[in-house]
């Protein structure tokens, strides 16, 4: 993937990136554009309130499932430290039991960060199991959570304070965020349905339900030039992962399906396999993140809008060299 040439002139040109947003229906975003490993461009558009108040440079967007590429690579620099095994089964490990369907014992760290642990998505305990692990991809943010949960366990320390000493601190990725704080509910912004009504506001953090926070599966509060600094590291190799896990990370672990393989926490393409993406879905915040480990170059958007998605495509199609509908969007839409 290459950025195109005029992607910068794009983005600055007067209103360009304004009519694309409200082709779209999207109330607000960010976008960071990446070129040789180095940000280039961030940019802000639209609202992030229903009073009018426009997006600005530090406006925290709720990242989603992106939260579990910066998980992924937290899992890794542990697992190079020799904190666990990618191939123990997590309960062996000190992860809690969570089903009483004896495969649960079987689950590993693997398992986990490629979809293939049988688990729902999300569910009560005590938790079905889908399938065997290991047997096919199904995605599933318990499976996440499942592992932050024996890593928490193995290292004494919570999952905000391991991504404050290992990415946001070392990396300079301010603001980001995996809890919510006051400083987070006075810079957050409100997520929007597809008619433009608010359907989200963060004013608490949220302790309950299936998914508490911090969460590796959903719960990155970032703007997107704070999540693309951790995009940049991992690319010019400065992540603290070493080369030999980095290759373990982006090398296909699993079929997923519409031409897609999955890593270790990352999309993968067939069609072009030094590409590397996510998506995030949360009601009333959709996003999109594009690298490719040759070139260097990459591209994030974060929305407030339900269905935001299709800017974020549409976006990549101008931006880069890439048709985001045929590589990204046929399995994007069926995953969850």
């Amino acid at each position: 993937m290459h950025l195109s040439e005029n992607a910068s002139a794009l983005l600055s040109e007067s209103g360009w990136l304004e009519g694309l947003v409200r082709e779209h229906h999207v109330q607000g975003c960010g976008i960071a554009v990446i070129r040789e490993g180095s940000l280039i461009l961030h940019r802000t558009c639209g609202i992030q309130s229903e009073n009018g108040e426009m997006v600005e440079e530090d406006t925290l967007f709720e990242c989603a499932s992106l939260t579990k590429t910066l998980f992924a690579a937290l899992a890794m620099k542990l697992m190079q430290q020799g904190l666990f095994s990618l191939d123990e089964p997590v309960v062996a490990q000190g992860g809690p039991v969570w089903s009483d369907d004896p495969g649960f014992s079987r689950i590993t760290p693997r398992h986990c960060l490629t979809h293939s642990s049988g688990l729902p998505n999300w569910d009560d305990t005590p938790l079905p199991l889908l399938f065997n692990p290991g047997e096919r991809f199904s995605y599933s943010g318990e499976g996440f959570f499942l592992l932050q949960r024996m890593i928490e366990a193995r290292t004494g320390m919570t999952l905000d304070a391991l991504m404050e000493q290992h990415f946001f601190h070392p990396l300079s990725m301010h603001p980001a965020f995996v809890c919510w704080t006051p400083w987070i509910g006075a810079h957050f912004s409100k997520g929007f349905d597809r008619e433009g009504r608010v359907c989200k506001i963060r004013d608490r953090r949220r302790t309950s339900g299936h998914a508490p926070e911090p969460n590796a599966a959903w719960s990155l509060y970032a703007t997107a030039a704070s999540y693309a600094a951790f995009l940049c590291a991992l690319l010019k190799g400065d992540a603290g992962i070493c080369p030999e896990m980095m290759e373990e990370m982006f090398s296909p672990q699993i079929q997923a399906g519409y031409g897609i393989a999955w890593g270790l926490g990352f999309g993968l393409s067939e069609e072009k396999p030094d590409l590397f993406w996510h998506w995030g879905d949360n009601a009333g915040f959709e996003s999109l993140m594009v690298c490719d480990r040759k070139t260097g170059d990459g591209i994030v958007v974060l929305t407030n809008t339900d269905e935001g998605l299709m800017l974020c495509e549409d976006l990549v199609n101008h931006l880069t060299d890439l048709d985001a509908e045929k590589l990204l969007h046929a399995f994007i839409t069926g995953a969850e």
